[in-house]
């Protein structure tokens, strides 16, 4: 019987936090991958070592010329492009993020040149502003950052330029997602870190209502959307259901210490604060069959047990 050739997947942002878990998961469903890294990542740690369906290409994604130079032996089947100059809050209106419009196109012309017609952009739940209650695809968009802003410009290039090449190009809108390897500097890391230190951060009145969702539930949406049977268009990638911020603090100080005391209140809401973010995923769940398979209560064990385990990742110690 002849064996079935195996899907060549290419993977931007692989160094980053959803995708070194994409880029793992891919690994253990045995896809050959292809990464795309930049040479000075401080993020490499994150690379599988010594996997033989892995081959890394070290370049810059603004390079467009020189990446098509070096796939030119690769033929991909699905093109996955996380990668994205910056996410945190400290940087969510510089004007650098506009560098990464010109990085989606660059991607879709290179899916293109490797002859790969199902490219899977990410874009996030920033796109949609303010809207304070269960969001759909459709509604309309009010952007309050210059993050938001680029990647919502990012997602329509990336419809209209995929019609052009003849691709068939799926916008994921990623909404909170949380789990183990993630970043300092979100608030769920932060909290984790600052109690398993003993220490109780400053904290709002928590009646904010978010969506989050664990990181192998996003990984495996991502995945789903790949198959060809998934029209073209957005997706969100959410839970699909929201709770009180407040309450997920507590449930994350009586995983760690429940003589901890919280005390919510003492940072003020911002003005332009969210205070309803839950994604509508009838759409994702319609046209995949995916729905989320971890619960709050795991996906937080799994995430304090990873840190404990990592303390100088984390930095500490």
């Amino acid at each position: 019987m002849k064996q079935q050739k195996k899907e060549t997947v290419v993977v931007t942002g692989a160094t980053g936090f959803i995708g070194s878990h994409l880029l793992r998961t891919l690994l253990d469903l045995d896809y050959n991958v292809v990464a795309i890294v930049r040479e000075n990542s401080k993020s490499c740690y994150r690379l599988p070592k010594n996997v033989n369906n892995l081959e890394i290409i070290f370049g810059d994604l603004a390079n467009i010329d020189d990446l098509i130079y070096k796939f030119q032996h690769i033929k991909a089947d699905v093109f996955y492009h996380l990668a994205w100059g910056g996410v945190g809050n400290a940087v969510r209106n510089d004007t650098g993020q506009l560098r990464d419009i010109d990085i989606t196109v660059n991607m879709m012309n290179l899916a293109k040149a490797i002859d790969c017609v199902r490219w899977i952009g990410t874009g996030s739940q920033a796109e949609y502003g303010v809207l304070n209650r269960p969001i759909r695809e459709e509604d309309i968009y009010f952007p309050t950052t210059l993050y938001g802003t680029t990647k919502l410009s990012a997602c329509m290039l990336s419809q209209l330029l995929g019609k052009q090449l003849g691709m068939s190009p799926i916008w994921a809108r990623i909404f909170s997602i949380y789990g183990p390897s993630d970043n300092r500097g979100w608030m769920l890391t932060e909290l984790i870190c600052s109690l398993l230190q003993g220490k109780v951060p400053k904290l709002t009145e928590g009646d904010q209502l978010w969506d989050y969702l664990y990181v192998d539930d996003a990984v495996d949406a991502l995945i789903a959307l790949a198959s060809n049977t998934v029209p073209q268009g957005i997706y969100n990638i959410g839970s699909g259901k929201s709770q009180p911020i407040r309450s997920i603090v507590e449930l994350v100080r009586d995983k760690i210490d429940t003589s901890l005391k919280l005390t919510f209140g003492d940072v003020p809401y911002r003005n332009d604060q969210i205070m309803h973010l839950e994604a509508d995923i009838s759409k994702i769940m319609q046209y995949t069959g995916w729905s989320p398979k971890v619960s709050m209560q795991e996906g937080i064990d799994s995430t304090i047990s990873y840190i404990k385990n990592n303390m100088e990742e984390y930095k500490l110690r």
